[in-house]
């Protein structure tokens, strides 16, 4: 499905979504250099022997060995090149590079640099423990560059040792397309709220469209009949989203397929919020004084009209009613504390409410009580 945004691919999993820049369940990719092995012969055979001895007797002492210096810190990654295919011009590009250190030592990332402007890199992760992962961004600015584009990030690494390692992103970008605009962005939707989006491409020449597909199992696209204009043929693409779509703040990949065999992509960003959400996120009952009842009130709102059914929670202590008793999709609620002794005071309360799916919320209570 995506800005610090999280494949699930299959039914149930989101096809090729990332969280806060981290790119999930992507297929691991090797490069030929990494998997070629020559074949030694017999030879060395005897050496292999002992390198197992030697290796299996430090694995019996409980050493684990450092990433191999000849395979180097590249290795680590799940990829090093990304092919954004044919782009448009106008939208700015993202993909993460996932690093997972498999070694015994803390990876620290010292810096990063591009081959051209038209790429900015960052990352949130400098230091990676052993056995964390972490993520190399790579926006790419289709506006800087027109025709094939190639840039390298390099990734200055100071620990375990300096080395610095190259990743590729490229992409072609076409002056015969248009896309207005230029990404399906679904902005801030509720979970289950059934929002769509819709993209316009335009060709300058005879190009059909003959597929779009998705990364994400969690998307599903329309294609509308083709309309001739002034420019070409124009189509539009629809987005929609399953209602089981996890909470976060998603990016990912829609692919649109032409009858010259080009494959064009479209970024699909949506930050998913819960069915139910409550404002302010939690309540705090400062200066409270033994046997005095103080107030407060929240709104809890839905991306569908419900009822409030019960409440939960505060040991006798919180008491909460609701403003109304109907199905309303915002609801006012006023929340009652009547401390009994003095202290630090923390607990919760759950509101439960007729929906079916994510039917009940909870929000945290704090109370400082004076004497």
């Amino acid at each position: 499905m995506v800005k610090e945004e999280v494949s699930l691919a299959e039914s149930g999993k989101l096809g090729a979504f990332w969280d806060e820049g981290q790119r999930m369940n992507d297929p691991p990719q090797f490069s030929g250099e990494r998997n070629r092995r020559g074949n030694a012969g017999g030879l060395f055979s005897g050496k292999r022997q002992m390198l197992r001895y030697f290796l299996s007797l430090l694995l019996l002492t409980g050493l684990t060995l450092p990433l191999p210096a000849a395979e180097g810190l590249l290795a680590l990654f799940d990829k090093q090149v990304h092919d954004f295919g044919d782009v448009p011009i106008g939208p700015i590009l993202h993909h993460s590079f996932t690093i997972k250190n498999t070694t015994n030592q803390t990876l620290q990332i010292g810096g990063l640099r591009v081959s051209c402007g038209c790429v900015t890199p960052s990352t949130r992760t400098y230091t990676i423990p052993p056995g964390g992962t972490g993520t190399i961004n790579a926006a790419m600015d289709t506006r800087r560059f027109v025709g094939a584009k190639q840039v390298t990030i390099f990734v200055l690494f100071t620990q375990p040792r300096v080395e610095e390692v190259s990743l590729v992103v490229r992409a072609f970008g076409r002056t015969d397309i248009s896309m207005n605009p230029d990404k399906l962005e679904f902005g801030k939707i509720k979970r289950g709220s059934g929002n769509t989006v819709t993209t316009t491409l335009t060709f300058a020449v005879s190009t059909q469209v003959t597929e779009a597909t998705c990364e994400s199992g969690y998307v599903q696209l329309a294609i509308s009949a083709p309309k001739q204009t002034g420019f070409g043929l124009s189509y539009e693409i629809t987005a929609s989203l399953r209602s089981d779509i996890p909470v976060g703040n998603w990016y990912t990949d829609v692919w649109v397929k032409t009858n010259t065999g080009s494959r064009l992509r479209i970024p699909l960003t949506v930050e998913v919020e819960p069915s139910l959400t409550i404002a302010p996120g939690s309540i705090a009952f400062d200066n409270a004084k033994v046997g005095q009842m103080v107030k407060k009130s929240i709104v809890v709102k839905g991306a569908q009209p419900f009822k409030i059914v019960e409440f939960k929670g505060g040991d006798g202590l919180i008491q909460a009613t609701a403003a109304s008793q109907e199905a309303k999709s915002t609801h006012l609620i006023t929340v009652t504390f009547t401390p009994e002794k003095a202290g630090e005071f923390t607990d919760s309360l759950e509101i439960i409410t007729d929906l079916k799916t994510e039917g009940k919320v909870a929000v945290p209570i704090k109370a400082r009580v004076e004497p």
